[in-house]
C-alpha cells in the first residue's frame, strides 16, 4: 500500500499591495525581514525560513483581513519596543493561555495596505498583566 504524502511545511505565503515601495519599507524596516531578492514586480522576504511574498493586489481589490499572519514574538518586550519604535500600531494583548509564571499572548496590526499580521509568543507574567 503507498502511503498518502502530506502537507507539512509551508514554503511561502503571499500578501497582496497597491505600493511595493511602501510595503517593502515596512516589511524591511517596521518589521526587520530581509528581502531577499526582487522579480516580476514582487518582492520576496525571509520570515524565518518561510518565504514572504509581498506583490501587487489582484484586479485591484483590497486584500479580504480574513487572514491574520502570525509572528513569532521572540522576546516579547524587546519585539514590542522595537515595533511600536519603528512606528507600528500594536493593538493591545490579548491572552490566549496562562501557565505558571507566564502568558501566551498576541498583539495584531496592520500593515500600510490593511493586511493582518499579529506577533505571538510566551511573555513573563507582571502584576501589572493580571486583570484583578
Amino acid at each position: 500500500m503507498t502511503e498518502m504524502p502530506s502537507l507539512s511545511k509551508i514554503a511561502q505565503i503571499a500578501v497582496q499591495t497597491a505600493d511595493l515601495g511602501r510595503a517593502k519599507a515596512f516589511y524591511a524596516d517596521a518589521l526587520g525581514l530581509k528581502l531577499m531578492f526582487e522579480a516580476g514586480g514582487m518582492a520576496f522576504f525571509d520570515a524565518g525560513g518561510v518565504r514572504l511574498l509581498v506583490g501587487p493586489m489582484f484586479k485591484d481589490t483590497p486584500p479580504s483581513g480574513d487572514v491574520v499572519i502570525y509572528f513569532d514574538a521572540g522576546d516579547w518586550g524587546a519585539t514590542e519596543r522595537a515595533l511600536e519604535s519603528r512606528g507600528v500600531k500594536l493593538e493591545p494583548a490579548l491572552v490566549v493561555q496562562r501557565a505558571e509564571g507566564r502568558e501566551h499572548a498576541l498583539r495584531r496590526f496592520k500593515d500600510p495596505d490593511g493586511n493582518q499580521l499579529a506577533i505571538i509568543g510566551w511573555r513573563a507574567v507582571h502584576r501589572a498583566n493580571i486583570a484583578i
